[in-house]
């Protein structure tokens, strides 16, 4: 029994070990399933990894960075932190805007205080800071949580919006430092400006680096820029600037500049090694200024202008849509070359270059043709021909006003302390050279044709050797005339022309002129010869044809050489057929070339000279008076002596060698003892001998002595011999006779 009770002892301790061994495993099963998983082994290289990690920098109590993300990871070698949906806020001063950087992955350097991203990368400037938003995506940066400076060497692409408008560009490689507030677009930027509200004109920005600084709103280009505004292109070839206020531009300084503006009328282009533009708040063009080889050229419609100068402001009035040219000074070798454009058949029209040191050019209220252009300084116009015919001429003034009509066509000019020039288009001609106080020119507006040139306080000409002036003269282009007007004088080595008005054709060198008219010709004689006294005439009018060998005299007209003299309404000399003719009612007086030489006086209607024969001849009413002889004829034929034929004259004279009366002749002969009168139809006068011959008609020779009538003698022809005081009396053939008479002593 005491075995049964060891073995039923051992039994229950069995049993009782049993129950404990399973409730143990039970109890251990359930406390396995209620225990924690066991953490996961860390990947070669790693410190820790964890799910929602934040990083956090502060100044004080103010909050200056703060990083965040989803998942990180630490890695040992180099320490860093590998980031996922990475996020990272750079804190303003008020503590409420903030820069805001966002990425799908980066890196993290703790020690460094570094973030950086391979991937996109997006960043918001300002949040919450106001309506300005400026967003940068890039790919690929790093950011510098201290500084908050960001760079990256990938594309960049941003969104500039305000309510002023909508900004946006592109760039390869970026940097940003918000402590100094500047954007850099490394390589190959754009941006392209959208100003608020409906149809506004886009502005977009070209270039290889831009930077943009948010303290002075200042983006600047280099090494080269482009901007374009409608039709307007800008091109810079150096650095450029442009300065923006409330985001819109307000400043345009480019280097070495090109620009274009083309509307359906015409092109301009500009030009300067710095050209500065100045937009109002609504972004329309107020002033340019040009500096250093300053270029305008304007092509279209109306024609070609170019300006060029060392300075050109520009200044635009400004309307609601658009900005139209008001005004622009050009200082500085300054110089505007116009060339009208061809209207139909005419010629081409002259190209005229305008060059001074300072000029202004006015516009018409449309802003796009010349109204009025002014030289501030001395300076000179030329005309240059364009076309076969047309004078070359050069104008050099002061004071040089131009107003402009329709279609940019030159209307009229005005100048002081003028000199000019005029080429002809003959080869070898000589120039025309004028001068005068004040000069006024009108132009045909459908042309650009020059009218008329006025010039008047001291006026002076020079053409070759002839000379001019007078107080005013009028140039006719058209008909190539110029007018002389008061106190004309014309002059050249063979004489001058006085009076109140003096035409001269330049076409062919005629000369006009009017009142008071006086000149002088010198004789021309050959060489060696004893020179004579110059011819000089007055007359109420005067001309000269055919280079100066015909000449014309009308109306009181006097004509005389030495104390030979010759008065007659009308006088007309040939210098080239050595001819004189003179006409309603002459007077002509000549003193034969001797010691003590008799005066004859003629008068008579008309009056014809043939120097080469060394007649003249007198018709009508003639009257020939010598000392102690008088002719009365209705022609009379007087034969020079060829006395002095080298000297040649304009008019009649030397000595009368003999002379022939036609037509009721009617002669009176008288001395100290006598007087004869003799009569007939024709007569015969014989100088050298003093024989006189009557004969036509019924010829008769009357004797009186002392009022009382001694001997009257007819005949066919009666001859009588003054020297040797004797008559030949040839009677009628009916009654033949012949007598002499002699003299009582």
């Amino acid at each position: 029994m005491r075995r049964f009770f060891s073995y039923a002892l051992f039994l229950v301790i069995a049993v009782i070990a049993g129950w404990v061994w399973v409730n143990y495993q039970q109890r251990l099963a359930l406390q396995q399933q209620q225990a924690p998983p066991k953490p996961r082994s860390l990947d070669r290289g790693l410190n820790s990894q964890a799910e929602g990690f934040v990083y956090a920098t502060s100044a004080g109590d103010r909050t200056v960075a703060e990083v965040r993300a989803k998942n990180y990871r630490e890695v040992k070698d180099p320490p860093h932190m590998e980031l996922q949906e990475m996020e990272l806020r750079l804190f303003h001063e008020d503590g409420q805007a903030f820069d805001l950087v966002k990425s799908a992955s980066g890196n993290f350097y703790p020690a460094e205080g570094r973030l950086s991203s391979e991937g996109e990368v997006v960043v918001e400037m300002a949040v919450g800071g106001g309506d300005r938003q400026l967003q940068i995506r890039a790919q690929g940066a790093t950011l510098d949580i201290k500084t908050g400076k960001m760079s990256s060497e990938g594309a960049v692409d941003f969104r500039f919006a305000q309510s002023a408008g909508l900004g946006t560009g592109q760039a390869v490689g970026a940097e940003y430092d918000p402590q100094v507030k500047e954007l850099r677009l490394k390589h190959a930027a754009s941006v392209v400006w959208t100003p608020a509200g409906p149809g506004a004109i886009p502005t977009r920005i070209w270039t290889e680096e831009l930077v943009y600084r948010e303290v002075d709103s200042r983006v600047l280009l280099a090494p080269w820029g482009k901007l374009e505004k409608g039709e307007f292109l800008l091109e810079a070839k150096a650095p450029s600037e442009v300065v923006l206020e409330q985001g819109v531009i307000r400043h345009v300084a480019a280097g070495q500049a090109t620009g274009r503006e083309r509307t359906p009328q015409r092109i301009v282009d500009y030009a300067a090694k710095l050209l500065q533009m100045d937009f109002n708040p609504q972004g329309l063009l107020e002033k340019v200024i040009a500096e250093e080889d300053a270029r305008l050229e304007s092509v279209g419609d109306n024609g070609r202008t170019l300006a060029e100068a060392r300075r050109m402001d520009l200044f635009f009035r400004v309307t609601e849509k658009e900005s139209l040219l008001e005004k622009a000074l050009a200082n500085g070798r300054a110089r505007m070359e116009s060339v009208p454009p061809q209207r139909g058949k005419a010629s081409a029209p002259e190209r005229r270059i305008l060059s001074s040191e300072a000029l202004e050019l006015r516009m018409k209220p449309d802003g796009r043709e010349l109204d009025v252009v002014e030289a501030h300084a001395p300076g000179t116009l030329e005309f240059v021909p364009q076309a076969a015919g047309q004078r070359r001429r050069r104008l050099e003034g002061e004071r040089m006003k131009f107003q402009y009509g329709q279609r940019n066509q030159l209307a009229s000019f005005r100048a002081v302390s003028v000199k000019t020039r005029s080429d002809g288009p003959r080869p070898g001609a000589p120039p025309v050279l004028t001068s005068s106080a004040d000069l006024a020119a009108r132009f045909d507006e459908q042309t650009g044709e020059l009218l008329e040139l006025e010039q008047w306080n001291d006026f002076q000409y020079e053409e070759g050797t002839r000379r001019a002036r007078a107080k005013r003269a009028v140039q006719d282009s058209r008909q190539q005339r110029i007018v002389l007007r008061e106190a004309a004088r014309v002059w050249d080595p063979t004489g001058v022309i006085e009076a109140q008005e003096i035409r001269l054709e330049q076409r062919s060198g005629d000369v006009d002129a009017l009142g008071q008219v006086r000149s002088t010709r010198e004789t021309e004689a050959k060489p060696g010869a004893k020179p004579a006294p110059a011819t000089q005439a007055t007359a109420d009018r005067m001309q000269a044809r055919d280079q100066n060998t015909r000449i014309q005299y009308d109306g009181n007209a006097v004509m005389w050489q030495g104390e030979n003299r010759l008065r007659a309404p009308h006088i007309e000399i040939d210098r080239r057929k050595r001819q004189l003719r003179a006409s309603g009612g002459i007077v002509h007086q000549m003193i034969e070339d001797k010691p003590g030489g008799a005066l004859t006086r003629v008068e008579a209607r008309e009056m014809f000279y043939d120097e080469g024969e060394r007649v003249i001849e007198y018709r009508d009413a003639v009257k020939l008076a010598r000392p102690g002889l008088d002719v009365n004829s209705r022609q009379l034929r007087a034969y020079l002596a060829e006395e002095n034929t080298e000297v040649q004259s304009e008019q009649p004279a030397g000595n009368i060698e003999k002379a022939f009366a036609y037509g009721a002749v009617r002669i009176v002969e008288t001395s100290e003892e006598r007087t004869r009168k003799g009569s007939g139809e024709a007569a015969e006068y014989y100088t050298s001998e003093e024989r006189l011959i009557l004969s036509g008609g019924k010829p008769e020779m009357v004797d009186i002595v002392r009022g009382v009538e001694q001997r009257r003698t007819t005949g066919k022809e009666l001859s009588w011999f003054a020297r040797q005081n004797r008559i030949l009396v040839d009677g009628a053939e009916q009654t033949p006779t012949r007598s002499v008479v002699k003299r009582k002593r």
